[in-house]
């Protein structure tokens, strides 16, 4: 019976052994290869890794607005593309300090799995699409943003939107919540709607955003401040955007296109990327950052790449 009591024991302490070293071995194996389904954590066991919701909107608060998984998860965060301020350890989102009118990919790696599960989370707020735009006679170049990552919705402008503020208190809650001074685009000559945010190129190089008789090749970056009355509530959001101006689509550099191209693939919108799970991507679960799969890791989604072409 003794003779029996001590193997049971043996056998016990060989297998909690053999599955501490198990988790070990696991957990050494740091990168993770998304673009295979088959690596992909079931369903069922990823039931756990959820948010509130799939669109967070910007708020007003005394301090940032930050989501948190409904269930505390030990493990590794991430988010592609870049641009979603995500805590790493515990999968915490800042919204307030997101770019915002992006559709992201959030994954989360269990510790000691190899595995990766997958949610996509839009943080609400408009894009531009970079985009390369050619003046004609009878076209003269209107770019109109893009509303929570979706090119086949309008912005929700039944509360009223506002794009270009400027720090004028038109909301009557003082200052607080007002852009600085001096960022307002229209001024700067850029021909945009207040109430569409639409843009008309053509008139926008008239008024001389880019300066008068602009040179081939010339660029400037701007800060455009809205409010949407949507969920947000008309709370302060806001984009950057960067105007480039060349006399013929020859003269653009070969790198500005390469850019622009890779820009493009790191925007994810809602009718087309509907399955988290085949968005090819490669994660590192031993750290935030997450690469695409064919280089270009120092290519942003913002700001957005607007090319004027006179011909």
């Amino acid at each position: 019976m003794k003779t029996n009591n001590l193997v049971a024991s043996l056998l016990s302490v060989i297998a909690v052994y053999g599955l501490a070293c198990s988790k070990e071995n696991a957990a050494t194996n740091t990168l993770v290869s998304s673009s295979s389904v088959n690596n992909a954590v079931t369903l069922s066991s990823c039931d756990s890794f959820v948010y509130a919701d799939t669109i967070f909107y910007p708020e007003e608060l005394p301090d940032d607005y930050i989501v948190k998984p409904k269930y505390k998860l030990t493990g590794t965060f991430g988010a592609y593309p870049d641009g979603l301020e995500i805590n790493p350890n515990n999968g915490n989102i800042d919204i307030t300090e997101s770019e915002t009118g992006l559709k992201y990919l959030v994954w989360y790696v269990p510790f000691g799995r190899q595995d990766t599960c997958k949610k996509f989370v839009t943080v609400s707020g408009i894009n531009y699409v970079d985009s390369i735009y050619t003046l004609t006679s009878t076209d003269p170049g209107v770019m109109k943003p893009v509303y929570n990552a979706s090119l086949l919705k309008q912005t929700d402008c039944n509360g009223g939107c506002e794009f270009d503020d400027g720090p004028d208190d038109d909301d009557g809650d003082g200052f607080a919540d007002e852009p600085p001074a001096g960022q307002e685009v229209i001024p700067q000559g850029v021909a945009m709607s207040k109430l569409t945010g639409n843009v008309n190129l053509r008139k926008s190089l008239k008024n001389g955003a880019l300066g008068v008789n602009p040179p081939n090749g010339a660029v400037k970056n701007f800060m455009l401040n809205y409010r949407i009355g949507d969920k947000s509530s008309k709370s302060l959001n806001k984009i950057g955007f960067r105007l480039y101006y060349y006399k013929t689509k020859a003269d653009i550099p070969a790198k500005l296109l390469q850019q622009i191209e890779a820009k493009k693939k790191l925007v994810l919108f809602n009718e087309n990327d509907t399955d988290p799970y085949k968005v090819a991507y490669t994660v590192s679960s031993s750290a935030s950052s997450v690469v695409a799969k064919h280089g270009n890791g120092e290519t942003r989604c913002r700001p957005p790449y607007i090319i004027v072409t006179a011909k």
